[in-house]
This record gives structure tokens, C-alpha cells and sequence, in this order.
């Protein structure tokens, strides 16, 4: 009998707890007959485990998921709005999905096809609580950097989430500040901060 990946399974009770009335209409895990007539992470594999998951994206923040899931160790790909998100292409850079679902609806979440990835426990913990980076500016570097990266690609930038505040971040950090109507600077503090986890 198939079963949907443990980390994903946290994945989804992370969500629930989150925004509990959220809407679950697009939600789904386990391939239908469309997805079972071709390879796909909604099948089963040969250990009988979804590695795949959609979430509706009404009564959500979108760019808090696509952020969360870009910063995952156990992450693959991510596929929403027309854009896919892979780990192997350029550190998650988005490029444009052409695929026949343009994921306008929800969110695609594909973990790696590998047992390390369905065990994984790390919390997917930006969905939880928010960020409480330091001021970030250009030539930060680290796991933080990662977060806002990511954060930026889920309010539509196309940056590399490599951890490296570099002048394409620092681009897009002012694009976003001046699309927000806040101070463009270029600097990632408390004000920022608060409005890619709101915006």
C-alpha cells in the first residue's frame, strides 16, 4: 500500500498547524490516472513511498512556502505559477515551467527519490516561526543569506539560493523594498525582514 514520504507528511502537519483554515481543494499526494500512465514523484516507488505533495495555495503565504521548501534539505524540485524550482539547476534559480499544469492553483513539492530524503527530520521551521536573521547586506554570507534568497524567489526573483549576498541579491532586495513602498537600501533588516514573510 502506498504512504507519502515521512518528511512530507511533517511537511503537510507543519502547514496544517500554520494556517489551519487554510483551503485544501488542490491539495493531493497520491498520483491519479493521468500521473500513473507516465513517471512521476505522485507514483509509488519501488518502496511503495509518494515523494511528492500539492498544496492548495489559498489561505496561505506562498512565498513563506516556496521559501521553506527551497531551503529543505530534502528538496528536489518545486513547481508553482508557472515556475520550477530545482536544485540541481542553478541552486534553485526558477525557470519558466512549461508543463501542461501551469501549478496556478497550488504548490508541487518534490523530495529527492532516495530513502534520506523521506526520513529526513529536519523541521521545515520557516513555515513555523519567523526568521530572525541579522542585518544582512551585500557580502553576508550563510544560511540566513539562503533564507532570504529563497524568501526573494518566492516574491519573484530569480536568484541562485546559494547562500551568497552578492549584487544580484542586493538587486532584487532593493526591487522588492521599493515594490513594498519601504526604504531601499539594499539591507536586509527588521522592516524587510517582517515584509517577505507578509507582502
Amino acid at each position: 500500500m502506498a504512504r507519502l514520504a515521512p518528511s512530507l507528511v511533517r511537511l503537510r502537519a507543519t502547514i496544517d498547524a500554520r494556517w489551519p483554515n487554510r483551503d485544501r481543494t488542490s491539495d493531493g499526494w497520491i498520483g491519479d490516472a493521468q500521473h500513473q500512465g507516465r513517471v512521476s514523484d505522485h507514483n509509488p516507488n519501488s518502496r511503495g513511498i509518494v515523494d511528492a505533495i500539492d498544496v492548495d495555495k489559498d489561505g496561505i503565504h506562498m512565498p513563506t512556502l516556496i521559501a521553506v521548501c527551497l531551503v529543505h534539505p530534502a528538496t528536489h524540485y518545486v513547481i508553482h505559477n508557472r515556475r520550477i524550482y530545482t536544485r540541481e539547476v542553478d541552486h534553485f534559480r526558477p525557470r519558466v515551467y512549461t508543463g501542461d499544469n501551469p501549478h496556478t492553483g497550488h504548490l508541487h513539492e518534490s523530495i529527492r527519490q532516495a530513502v534520506s530524503a523521506e526520513q529526513d527530520p529536519t523541521p521545515w521551521s520557516l513555515i513555523a516561526k519567523a526568521p530572525s536573521w541579522p542585518i544582512l547586506r551585500q557580502g553576508s554570507t550563510g544560511r540566513d543569506v539562503a533564507e532570504c534568497q529563497a524568501y526573494l524567489n518566492g516574491q519573484g526573483a530569480s536568484l541562485m539560493v546559494d547562500g551568497v549576498f552578492g549584487a544580484g541579491t542586493d538587486q532584487a532586495v532593493r526591487a522588492f523594498q521599493r515594490r513594498v513602498r519601504i526604504r531601499v537600501d539594499g539591507l536586509v533588516g527588521p522592516a524587510t525582514r517582517s515584509k517577505l514573510r507578509t507582502a
